[in-house]
């Protein structure tokens, strides 16, 4: 009895221990299973995480890819940003991203890159930006090849170039004869002060000095100030200050209500007043100076006394005795007093005069083009209703020129002629340096004056040259060009540009020969294999 009672408790104690183990087993079971969902969960959400990461990272990539082309419009970037990373969005999204840029010139090599300096002429750009997320070992690299044209206010050579200052006053008014064809006034050096209904239709470009406008002065096209620029008042009746692009490398004060045709583009920083200036186009200051357009010196080119320049004209021999004979060949045609200076063969022919004193009518030029040198005077002197009628086209060295009452160049036959009114440089041996009173074998560099109602009448075009000081005064028309060491133009002269140049002289461009920024042209954009 007791050994089946001892049987059947041992039978119940194993029984109880198989049921034990059956639910533990069970519970291993759920708790594999459950770590196979938590894995599969976790694995699913990490993959999850890191494809987010990834769409995230290229965004950022592709977004400093456009941030430097834009970087690329106004400088050089060596990299984007200049330091450290553009960051984006916020834990556990959060992106960093860096770009770098790689500059080929014309040939293919690659150029240097230090501190926004490239070291040469670059014509091509490879933009490489990289995207990571802080923590962990994902990266994305987008790459953009870019071809890059020089950004340039465009330039057709001056109409009036002053190699240190210039001043306009007094409705001076510069236009173009060409149609579409706007004008570049260029100042090499000193500061521009431009007042009193001046219109200037084209460019004023102030390469090394300040500017100030004032009292109704216009310039239709564009403005570029190395220096600051200052406008003192608004136009009357809505009219623009600047036609089109302001620029300057420098601050500006700028009147509250005067008018900007196109964008406004400032290195430094803006004072005004009232309601500020109104800008039509885009607005950006304290860009730095290389974020403006850069214009360069070029000085004043040097013209020399070299006849044999003038391919096509009478150049030989002695010129100075051919102007001679010329004006005593007018004044007998014109029946002159024998006893002015005109008639006499031997007679003084530095000063000339229309009237009957001198030469009693009109200087007929020759029937071909000549090169006239009247440097045995001190100064040229033509004035008393005296008109110069062109036959050809005519050059007329002078150690100094003044024109004044009523003087006038005209055409004989209605022809279109040329007129070349020029003081050289005296040396002999020219070493590219226009210097004014210089004196050389008693020839001497002076100056330019047209006074007094002066003035070419179309169809001729005149060109005035010294390296001195070249002045307009008192009602003067022409078409032509003017180069000078110190330009005054002033009282109601009005000057119609026609391009025409010196033989032999190669005049400066008035293109800027550094720019700032590039056209960004876009050759590819997409993604790389990360570095």
């Amino acid at each position: 009895m007791f050994r089946v009672v001892h049987r059947r408790l041992q039978h119940d104690v194993d029984d109880r221990g198989s049921a034990l183990v059956s639910a533990v087993a069970v519970a291993l079971i759920a708790m594999a299973l459950a770590s196979v969902v938590v894995t599969s969960t976790v694995v699913q959400a990490r993959d999850s995480g890191e494809d987010r990461a990834r769409t995230t990272q290229l965004h950022s990539a592709e977004g400093v890819i456009d941030a430097t082309y834009a970087e690329l419009e106004v400088g050089t970037p060596c990299s984007w940003p200049a330091t450290g990373a553009f960051s984006n969005g916020s834990a556990p999204s959060r992106t960093e991203a860096t770009a770098t840029v790689r500059y080929f010139d014309a040939t293919g090599a690659e150029l240097t890159c230090s501190g926004g300096v490239v070291s040469g002429d670059p014509v091509e750009a490879v933009v490489t930006a990289t995207s990571t997320t802080p923590g962990t070992d994902v990266r994305r690299t987008v790459q953009s090849k870019v071809e890059l044209t020089p950004s340039a206010v465009p330039g057709r050579g001056a109409a009036i170039f002053a190699a240190n200052q210039i001043m306009t006053t007094n409705a001076f008014t510069l236009e173009t004869s060409l149609p579409d064809t706007p004008v570049d006034v260029w100042v090499d050096t000193g500061n521009v002060n431009c007042n009193s209904n001046v219109k200037i239709d084209g460019n004023l470009i102030v390469v090394d000095g300040t500017t100030e406008i004032s009292g109704g002065c216009r310039v239709t096209q564009n403005l570029w100030s190395k220096k600051r620029l200052t406008v003192h008042s608004a136009q009357s009746a809505g009219l623009t200050t600047v036609g089109q692009d302001t620029m300057v490398s420098a601050d500006a004060t700028l009147a509250g209500g005067s008018k900007y045709g196109r964008d406004l583009l400032v290195a430094g920083a803006v004072s005004t007043w009232g309601s500020g200036p109104q800008v039509a186009g885009t607005t950006r200051t304290g860009v730095g100076a290389a974020g403006v357009p850069q214009y360069v010196k070029v000085g004043l080119p040097e013209v020399n006394y070299r006849p044999a320049d003038w391919t096509g004209f009478a150049n030989t021999g002695d010129r100075a005795a051919a102007y001679k004979s010329w004006v005593t060949s007018n004044a007998v045609t014109n029946n002159a007093p024998t006893w002015s200076e005109a008639w006499k063969p031997a007679g003084n022919k530095c000063t000339v005069a229309g009237d009957s004193w001198s030469l009693n009518g009109p200087l007929v030029s020759p029937t071909v083009p000549t090169v006239m040198d009247t440097r045995f005077c001190a100064q040229t002197r033509f004035e008393g209703n005296l008109n110069i009628k062109l036959r050809a086209d005519l050059v007329i060295f002078a150690n100094d020129f003044y024109a004044t009452g009523n003087f006038q160049i005209t055409s004989a036959d209605g022809a279109q002629h040329k007129v070349w009114i020029i003081v050289p440089d005296p040396d002999t041996s020219p070493n590219g340096v226009a210097e004014c009173n210089k004196t050389v074998g008693g020839n001497k560099s002076g100056n330019i004056k047209f006074d007094s109602g002066s003035l070419a009448i179309a169809p001729v075009t005149i060109f005035a040259y010294t390296p001195c000081n070249l002045e307009t005064n008192n009602t003067m028309t022409f078409y032509g060009q003017l180069y000078g060491g110190n330009v005054t133009l002033r009282n109601s002269m009005t000057m119609r540009y026609v391009p025409i140049g010196i033989p032999g002289v190669s005049l400066p461009s008035t293109t800027p020969t550094a720019s700032s920024g590039y056209r960004v042209d876009v050759v590819y954009k997409r993604e790389v294999k990360a570095p």
